[in-house]
């Protein structure tokens, strides 16, 4: 596996081999693989499920990729773990010499509990008619992320009854967030395929269904720069670092982490609009849905959508409507008297329609509909602002991407990886 093992509880050999004949449910979209053997035990097993095109269902599970490698590794480092892939690269010194001495001097104190980490492979795609035409891929977010569950849930019950002794950590980055919050809020809340009391501990970072917040204000009404572990309800996961605000782009789980509520920290960076999606948000709001739609929705999706404008405005208040007729009327008559008179003007009064009258926003009333919301949320300053900057932090300046290297969750400087690294390293070694 990613790593070898320091120390081993004979205890956990000896009920190894009692269930090694037992079945073990293979992951949709991937290759039968054997049972676990007596190395894939460990006292604290550590489930990666990587973020989106990060990984591939063929993958091998006994490299953790991207982001979430870089919270193994050093975890493993951390606990005197040696990671064999890199152990080979490594000349050994010779016996007795100078460089052994040293190495064994300085290398890590080794822990009595042992420690193995592995990646959770899936499809890991964004695609499908609508985002595959920029992504080239043919799996919907929803295809995917019932894949990645699929396959987190198989590899957890396998090991689980392989390994009884052994507890669980479960890492999630972006859509593998998506998947490991889902399948700790199913164990927290005592529908998973495994009994909470197996999972030590949960880390996400960027996670699509991060529960709500709202983001708190110092004296001056700016933002607090770095708030340690905030909990929005008594069953939401912990919260490390500034509160971002808003909540994850599919919305919040029923139910949060259950028991597991103090097991389980999440992280959102500034302007990451995965994990932090606000009321201002409404062009990613109305976006996010069309990622789950697979050609054969199509049809059904666009004969829905216009059932469902029908039935709004047909049950919307009487005098909503009458105000959303008038302003239409108004705007457009005025419309009508430029385009006669001062056709060069024309540009400045349809400007001042779109921007400035009430007019879009009574017609949203009416039709009360996040696609339209969403046009509308374009012409309101404020709104384009957080919009247009949330865009730009995400592609351009990698807010979705600086979990392990520039979002820093505390006042001594670490950043979301390196919190997680400590944060796990204290609580495996305070004992299981």
């Amino acid at each position: 596996m990613s790593a070898a093992t320091i120390g081993r509880r004979s205890a956990c050999t000896v009920a190894l081999a009692a269930v090694l004949t037992s079945a073990a449910a293979v992951p949709a979209w991937a290759d039968p693989e054997p049972a676990p053997t007596a190395s894939d035990c460990a006292d604290v097993i550590t489930l990666a499920v990587p973020g989106t095109w990060e990984t591939s269902a063929d993958a091998d599970r006994n490299v953790v990729p991207g982001m979430l490698g870089q919270i193994t590794g050093p975890l493993l480092a951390a606990l005197g773990t040696t990671v064999p892939a890199a152990a080979e690269t490594v000349p050994k010194p010779a016996a007795g010499s100078s460089s052994a001495r040293s190495t064994a001097a300085s290398a890590p104190r080794p822990n009595t509990t042992s420690v193995r980490a592995e990646q959770v492979p899936y499809v890991a795609q964004v695609g499908g008619p609508i985002a595959g035409i920029a992504t080239g891929n043919p799996l919907t977010l929803r295809q995917s992320r019932a894949n990645g569950k699929s396959a987190l849930e198989a590899r957890a019950t396998e090991l689980a009854q392989a390994c009884p002794l052994s507890k669980f950590v479960i890492l999630g980055y972006s859509q593998g967030a998506l998947i490991a919050g889902d399948f700790l809020s199913e164990v927290g809340n005592r529908r998973g395929v495994v009994d909470p009391s197996r999972i030590l501990a949960g880390g996400l970072l960027s996670d699509p269904k991060r529960s709500a917040s709202t983001v708190s204000s110092t004296s001056d009404g700016s933002p607090p720069t770095n708030s340690v572990n905030t909990k929005s309800s008594s069953v939401a996961e912990t919260l490390v670092g500034a509160d971002p605000g808003g909540e994850g782009v599919l919305g919040q789980r029923d139910g949060g982490m259950g028991v597991l509520a103090e097991r389980v920290t999440t992280m959102c960076a500034p302007n990451d609009t995965i994990c932090s999606l606000s009321g201002k948000s409404k062009v990613v709001a109305a976006v996010v849905p069309l990622l789950n739609i697979t050609p054969e929705d199509l049809p059904n999706y666009a004969i829905g959508r216009g059932l469902e404008l029908v039935k709004n405005v047909a049950e919307a208040d009487p005098e909503v409507i009458a105000k959303a007729a008038s302003s239409l009327i108004t705007e457009l008559t005025k419309l009508g008297v430029v385009a006669a008179t001062s056709p060069y003007s024309l540009p400045l009064t349809l400007a001042e329609m779109v921007f400035s009258s009430t007019m879009l926003d009574d017609v949203a009333q009416v039709i009360n509909m996040p696609e339209f919301d969403a046009l509308v949320s374009l012409t309101k300053p404020d709104e384009l602002v957080q919009q247009a900057s949330q865009a730009v932090s995400y592609l351009l300046l990698d807010a979705h991407r600086s979990y392990a290297t520039n979002y820093t969750v505390n006042d001594s400087g670490d950043t979301a990886a390196q919190w997680i690294v400590k944060w796990l390293t204290a609580k495996i070694q305070a004992g299981l």
